[in-house]
Parts: structure tokens; sequence; C-alpha cells
């Protein structure tokens, strides 16, 4: 699916995504070319518990919390730099 599918299935409501193809452009920003819906919530605390639960059991899927009231996704990468313990 693309992003404007999910917003016409999903009106005004937080969903739950796994980006299936994606690639990031020269600004740093995600471009999520296929997207799979995977549940949606009335809210967000609700949405972030099932992401951990997911990403914990599956940590190489890439998944996003998002409201459908957004027009674009605009999803901007950080590089991290630091020491992790």
């Amino acid at each position: 699916m693309k992003w404007e599918d999910v917003r016409q299935a999903f009106p005004d409501t937080w969903v739950l995504i796994e980006a299936t193809e994606a690639f990031t452009n020269e600004q740093s920003e995600r471009i999520l070319e296929e997207i799979v819906p995977l549940n949606k919530f009335s809210n967000s605390p609700e949405a972030m518990r099932v992401y951990q639960e997911i990403h914990r059991e599956d940590p190489n899927k890439e998944l996003y919390v998002l409201h459908t009231s957004r027009k674009e996704p605009n999803i901007i990468e950080k590089k991290w730099v630091g020491v992790r313990r």
C-alpha cells in the first residue's frame, strides 16, 4: 500500500505500519514506497506499546506509528553518534 491508501482506509486514527520497501533520500528523509498497516489505535500510547512488543520480537522490521491526519509521513532519519552500553 501507499501512505495515501492507508490514510483513506484508516481516517483520523493512529496506525502501526511496517515499511516493506523504503529508502533514504539526500535530505535524510525516509521515503516509504510500500507499507503494510499492522493495526489501528485510538491513542498513541497503546500504539507505541504494540510497536515495542513487535520490535522486541523482530528488531529488523522497519516499523512506524503515525497519525493518518498527516498528508505525508515526513520521517527524518537521524544518525546517532556515541557510545552504547
